[in-house]
Formats: structure tokens, C-alpha cells, sequence
């Protein structure tokens, strides 16, 4: 008898005993939370365990499942802060209450803004702003199943031009420029992925049937192992086998004009993969001098580059732009020389981007390099085969990156994706619609504001062919946003640049956004 009484004495105690306890990572030092409506809160405790919150001077207790699991919510408080939140014996310092924004889709939504620096650096020019905050969801797919948590990651303060560079550009500009018209503070998750299409993105149950086909074969036993296998040994091979060949010693320097694909090309018109050699010498007049920046534009595909013998930087695909700081010392007075070693892998015939900027920058002015070049041919090789993208496949970024954050309140969803499906353009408005109505379900908050970002104009999208693929993509984010309650258009088409996929003007982008996000309340 008297053991009993023990027992449940301690069961009791137990109950009403606080834990260590652990928070989703979205949960950090200077994050945002939701304004204006009931915040979850949620993690993980010993099993039936007591958890006691306090916000704002008032205590919330809650009691862990018997798995540990223990969720509660947060009073609905307005714009605000910096405030702490306290759960157990974890303080989160320097919280703020307004809007947060989950910000989602591919490359020209993970854009940072070092990558736009050619049309926004001096938007960006020491900057900061403590009302404007961003959470980077780290890149990881998961293709079994939704993910619990998120990998370690932490909420960051837009309190130096410095720590901007590394953010999203949208979400940067957006963010900025919403907070400077309201005063609220802005939070903005951004969980994209460059070349994902919509399907990597999607819930399982709502795949279409050729994205279910392709998931139910890569759990395979043994397929996955094999394509990573396959991807590990890919681009080492290729280098390899390139390296093994023995040196073009009867190539001759010939002009060549860097915009023309013909010095890519062999004798039947083949275009010729692995590494060629570039050269071109420039004069400095005479008081020219100290650091500078060397501008080449966008190349195909990898790059060294070398002034004067000294390195000074490389990129190994073609998009980002190569602005590469040459530091003082290295170039001198009268003659100087530019030197690039290109590597060419497959896909695209070797060649520089035409309407881009290619020139010495010093402190004196500027130079042009585009004409006057010396080109020879390296080792020639096949086309590299290309990677199998498996963070791309069906369902795995919403797995790994979105599933984490269903139980977050948002004020909307920005969305910016479509360029990687405008192979299935006509399905796409179904695809999008079914992301929309699968988010809000998620989110538990049905009237979700979302907005769409259109598709900025590429290549050949002036083309009036409205089921050309880029146009069709744009065509069914229109037709989206007419159809469906709450769905909005942000107008991007006409922001594009023909011979670059990534716009850098994502200032006025940023801009728009928020101002389609401010009228969309009204």
C-alpha cells in the first residue's frame, strides 16, 4: 500500500515538474512573430512533463504527450517588441510582432542580393534597419517523408549593409520597403531552391501521377545509393579524364571574337567541350592606377581568370555575374593583360554573354575589353553527362523545408517559381492552384493571402505564341490569380533581361511586391 502511494506521489510530482525542453529551430533570438493573432508554439519535453511560457507578464502551462509532444499558443498581440519570450528554462531575447512572409520557389526567389549588386548597390549603401528581419530554411530534400524540424538555423537583424548581402533579394526589398510604408516590423522565411520545379514542392498525396511514378522509383532499394554514387563521381571523372589527355602544344593564339560561339566549334560544326585559353591585352593611361574591379559579363561555363599572371577569381557556371576585385599593385601603367582559363562541359558551345558589361574598372575610369581577344584550344573532350538533381525530385523540398513550418503563423506566402516548368506549361495553373489551396490547409488559415511573382521575360518570351512555353508559365500565373479568392499577381514580365534568366533589378521587384501586399488589404 504504502509503495503505491509512493509511486503515484512521484507520478504526480513528475506532472507538475518542469523539463528540459527543446524548440523548433524556426523558434530563435530575434524572430518575428505573427501580429494580431494566435501564435502556436510548440516542441519537444520529457514525457508528460510540465511546460510553463511566459509571455508578456502572463504564464501559459502546458503538459507534454506521453511522446513528449506539447503545443500552446501565444495571446494574439499587436505590432511590437522587442520582447522575450521564456519557455522553461529557454529565453529568447529581442522578439518583435508584426508580419511574417513564407517565401518560397527557385533561383530568382534564393537570389541574394550579392548577386544583384551591378542595379541595387547603391539601394543597398550602409543600410540597416532592426524592423526588418529574415530566416534562411537551409537546402535539404527529404524524398520519405515530412520532416519534424528544420536543420539548425537562426533568425538574422538587417543591421548592416553587410548582412544583407546574403539574403534573398526579394525578400530583402520587400521586406524594406513594407516596413518603411507601415512601420511594422517585417519577418520574412525564405525557403527556396534554385531549378526546383513545383512538383519538388508539392504534398505527396497531391502529386500527379508521373511525379508519384518517379517517387515510387527512386525508393527503390539500392536506387538512390546509385545515383549519389553517380553524382559523386561525375564532375572528378570528367576533370580527370581531361586532365589525362595530353596538352595541345601545336595550339596556336588566333582573334577570335568573344561573342561569336564559332571558336567553340570544330570543323563540322560540332561544338568542342573542355578547356580553351583566352587572352587580351589592355593599356592604362598613364596616373591609372590602384584596386580595381575586372567585369566579364557571364561566360560559358566555368572559369580562372588572371591579370597580370595574378589570380583573381573564378565561378564554375555560367549565370553569376564575374565582377572580380584585382587588388592594388597588380596593374600597372601602359600595357596589361587579362588571361581567363574556360572550361566548357556540355549543353552550351563555349562563349560570353553578349550586352553585358566587359571592362577594368580603377578609381580613374574605365576600359573596355570587348573586342581585340586572343583565343587556343586546350584538351578537347566529350560533354560532361549531366548530374541527376535529387533535391529536385518530386515532394522533397516541401518534405524537408516546408513541412517543418505548418504549425508557424504567416501573414501570407510569396511565391516565385516556374522557370524549371516550362516543359509542363499547360498544367501549370493546376499545379499552382493545388499548391495554393495545400498551403492554406497547412497552415490551418484557409483565406491566406498568396502572391504570385510573374515570371520576368527571357529570350524569346516578347513572342506573341502564348503556348510557348515561358508565356504559358506567365499566362497560367494570370489565370490563377483571376481565379482564385485571395491569389495575387505581382507584375515582373516586364523587369526581365533577354539575355539573363536572373534579373538583378529586384529593388523595384521588391518594391511592387509590397505594394500588391499593401493593396491587397484594403
Amino acid at each position: 500500500m504504502k509503495k503505491a502511494l509512493f509511486v503515484t506521489l512521484l507520478v504526480i510530482l513528475a506532472s507538475c515538474t518542469k523539463s528540459q525542453v527543446t524548440l523548433p529551430q524556426v523558434f530563435s533570438d530575434h524572430m518575428v512573430l505573427q501580429r494580431d493573432r494566435a501564435v502556436p508554439v510548440w516542441g519537444k519535453a520529457d514525457s508528460r512533463s510540465r511546460v510553463t511560457i511566459i509571455w508578456q507578464g502572463e504564464k501559459i502551462s502546458v503538459k507534454a504527450d506521453s511522446k513528449g509532444a506539447w503545443k500552446a499558443e501565444l495571446p494574439a498581440t499587436p505590432a511590437g517588441g522587442p520582447y522575450t519570450l521564456s519557455v522553461n528554462d529557454i529565453v529568447l531575447e529581442d522578439i518583435l510582432v508584426g508580419d511574417v512572409f513564407l517565401c518560397s520557389g527557385q533561383s530568382n526567389m534564393e537570389l541574394p542580393v550579392s548577386r544583384c549588386l551591378d542595379a541595387v548597390a547603391e539601394e543597398i549603401k550602409d543600410y540597416s534597419n532592426s524592423n526588418v528581419r529574415y530566416l534562411e530554411v537551409p537546402q535539404v530534400y527529404d524524398l520519405d517523408g515530412p520532416r519534424e524540424d528544420l536543420p539548425e538555423c537562426s533568425w538574422q537583424v538587417l543591421d548592416s549593409e553587410a548582412t544583407g548581402l546574403g539574403w534573398s533579394a526579394v525578400c530583402y526589398f520587400t521586406a524594406r520597403y513594407l516596413n518603411e510604408e507601415t512601420g511594422i516590423p517585417v519577418g520574412m522565411v525564405n525557403a527556396s531552391l534554385g531549378g526546383s520545379p513545383i512538383e519538388a514542392w508539392l504534398r505527396e498525396d497531391v502529386l500527379p501521377k508521373y511525379s508519384l511514378e518517379e517517387l515510387a522509383f527512386l525508393r527503390k532499394p539500392g536506387v538512390l545509393d546509385s545515383l549519389n554514387n553517380f553524382n559523386a563521381h561525375l564532375y572528378v571523372d570528367w576533370q580527370n579524364a581531361h586532365n589525362a589527355i595530353p596538352a595541345n602544344k601545336s595550339a596556336k593564339w588566333k582573334g577570335v571574337d568573344i561573342f561569336s560561339h564559332g571558336w567553340g566549334k570544330d570543323a563540322k560544326g560540332d561544338n568542342i567541350y573542355g578547356s580553351h585559353f583566352l587572352r587580351r591585352s589592355f593599356r592604362l593611361p598613364k596616373g591609372w592606377s590602384g584596386p580595381a574591379v575586372l567585369h566579364l559579363g557571364a561566360i560559358i561555363d566555368a572559369d580562372s581568370t588572371f591579370v597580370n599572371g595574378h589570380y583573381v577569381g573564378n565561378t564554375t557556371y555560367m549565370y553569376p555575374p564575374r565582377n572580380y576585385s584585382v587588388p592594388e599593385g597588380v596593374l600597372k601603367e601602359g600595357e596589361n593583360t587579362v588571361e581567363i582559363h574556360l572550361y566548357a562541359c556540355g549543353g552550351n558551345a563555349p562563349g560570353f554573354v553578349p550586352d553585358k558589361e566587359y571592362s577594368i574598372e580603377t578609381p580613374q575610369g574605365k576600359v573596355s575589353i570587348l573586342k581585340g581577344w586572343e583565343h587556343k584550344t586546350g584538351r578537347r573532350m566529350p560533354a560532361r553527362e549531366s548530374e541527376v538533381f535529387l533535391r529536385w525530385k518530386p515532394v522533397g523540398l516541401y518534405n524537408a523545408m516546408e513541412a517543418p513550418l505548418k504549425d508557424f503563423a504567416f501573414a501570407g506566402f510569396i511565391w516565385y517559381q516556374g522557370e524549371s516548368n516550362t516543359w509542363n506549361a499547360a498544367d501549370y495553373g493546376n499545379l499552382l492552384e493545388t499548391l495554393v489551396e495545400t498551403r492554406r490547409e497547412e497552415l490551418a488559415t484557409p483565406d491566406l493571402p498568396f502572391y504570385i511573382i510573374e515570371l520576368a521575360a527571357f529570350e524569346h518570351s516578347e513572342l506573341t505564341d502564348t503556348d510557348w512555353g515561358w508565356n504559358r508559365v506567365q499566362k497560367e500565373q494570370r489565370r490563377t490569380a483571376e481565379k482564385v479568392d485571395g491569389v495575387y499577381l505581382v507584375p515582373n514580365a516586364d523587369l526581365g533581361e533577354w539575355n539573363d534568366i536572373h534579373p538583378q533589378d529586384k529593388a523595384t521587384l521588391g518594391r511592387r511586391t509590397a505594394d500588391v501586399i499593401l493593396k491587397s488589404r484594403q
